[in-house]
């Protein structure tokens, strides 16, 4: 049997959702792609001119020869009610640094596998050794939607890693996903910022999942505050409003820690925690955020409860104004204007 067919059944015996190899000049055109992009948004090769180091592999890795594709799939977690519609479910369920998740021991375990072929690997899910969504593409393992999501027939909810081998190899498949309904623009409109301004193009600068996550203390303005409406870490609007979405998602499984975690994703829970205790309960999952910037857990709550405009809210948000760091404290005062004027 070729190592090709090996490391495809040894995939489907761990249950990996799909499995594709692609020669490293596949990868090649992604550049321009990229640059098409670029072309799309305002100040493009500043958004995403250090990308184009993901369609030349060959400059970093001058052995490797394929690109070993795996493409997990985790719409099947169930949500903590806290957490729906303020965190991203791709990073509730983030397998990448939970080792007790079965999509990151499918991982290690296929990795491990590959070397046992005597194949030489590299591969990093964070950052990435390539844009792993073109690479999927490029196998034949799904589509692109016009919301710049990787599709498989389970959807959007879908998570892909690769590796860099040393092995010619190819495997590639013929999907057979129906296209995007004729002219439906439902995820361009649905985009709160405007971010995806069109179909296949998208301004990663402006996205709500980037401004949640990024290390910056504030979004550009109010306007753009009021428009990331209940957010707290990443947005899923235009997946959910995504006709091949529907249905899709699956509450069979737990997520390892997850419902004991979602006990402290609320707004109100952000932000009554210390910062230490943001960073051991919060920080540790959702990287993003680094430890030097712990406090734009607060803002984004602050953020998220002034657009919700609850009428519980005051309380918290009072009890805010003692925080010990004054841009805290100034968001909280802020937000307390809103909601007074809101009741009236």
């Amino acid at each position: 049997m070729s190592a090709e067919k090996d490391i495809q059944q040894k995939a489907d015996l761990l249950g990996i959702h799909k499995l594709g190899i692609i020669k490293l000049e596949a990868m090649l055109d992604y550049a321009d792609r990229l640059r098409e992009r670029m072309e799309q948004i305002p100040n493009g090769e500043a958004v995403y001119g250090s990308f184009l180091r993901f369609a030349d592999l060959k400059r970093a890795l001058p052995w490797a020869k394929s690109l070993v594709v795996a493409v997990l799939h985790y719409g099947h977690y169930a949500i903590p009610q806290a957490a729906d519609g303020r965190f991203g479910k791709a990073y509730l369920v983030d397998p990448r640094f939970n080792p007790k998740s079965a999509e990151h021991q499918k991982v290690i375990a296929l990795e491990g596998y590959m070397r046992e072929l005597d194949i030489r690997t590299e591969g990093s899910e964070y950052p990435g050794i390539t844009a792993f969504r073109w690479a999927a593409y490029k196998a034949g393992l799904g589509t692109i939607r016009r919301n710049n999501f990787f599709y498989t027939e389970l959807g959007s909810w879908v998570t892909i890693t690769a590796w860099a081998t040393d092995a010619e190899m190819e495997l590639i498949s013929s999907p057979s996903l129906p296209e995007c309904p004729t002219n439906c623009d439902r995820c361009v409109h649905a985009c709160p910022v405007n971010s995806l301004s069109s179909a296949y193009t998208m301004n990663m600068a402006t996205c709500i999942s980037r401004i949640t996550t990024s290390n910056k203390y504030a979004s550009a303005d109010d306007a753009t505050n009021e428009k990331i409406g209940r957010w707290i870490y990443g947005c899923d609007v235009c997946q959910d409003v995504c006709p091949m979405n529907a249905e899709k998602w699956r509450s069979d499984d737990a997520f390892p820690d997850l419902d004991e975690l979602g006990k402290f994703l609320s707004p109100e829970k952000i932000l009554g925690m210390s910062y230490d205790e943001i960073e051991d309960r919060l920080a540790r999952k959702f990287f993003y955020i680094k430890k030097e910037f712990l406090l734009k857990w607060k803002l984004n709550a602050i953020n998220s409860m002034m657009n919700d405009l609850a009428q519980d809210a005051g309380p918290r948000l009072r009890s805010a104004l003692s925080d010990e760091n004054e841009l805290v404290r100034e968001h909280a005062r802020l937000a307390l204007v809103k909601l007074e004027a809101y009741q009236g």
